[in-house]
């Protein structure tokens, strides 16, 4: 059996958040302080892919300096 392997592999120290976090490109927000927000803070526009920290000012279904798919989530689909 020599089949592609799928799933998502945790590490030793390693949350399954963390694993999970790392497996699946992603935006991430920039945010700032807010004392008027319930949460504390605000998200921003602007954003950044995870897989190679291009910043673009919203987001899109992909990355224009990687070209990584955001729609995809790696090892658990083709």
């Amino acid at each position: 059996m020599n089949e592609k392997q799928k799933g998502i592999k945790v590490a030793k120290g390693e949350s399954a958040f963390e694993a999970i976090q790392n497996a699946i490109p992603h935006w991430i927000h920039d945010k700032k302080e807010d004392p008027t927000s319930v949460t504390g803070f605000l998200y921003l526009r602007s954003c950044r892919c995870s897989v190679c920290g291009c910043e673009v000012s919203f987001e899109r279904p992909k990355c224009p300096h990687c070209g990584t798919d955001m729609q995809h989530m790696k090892g658990l689909a083709d």
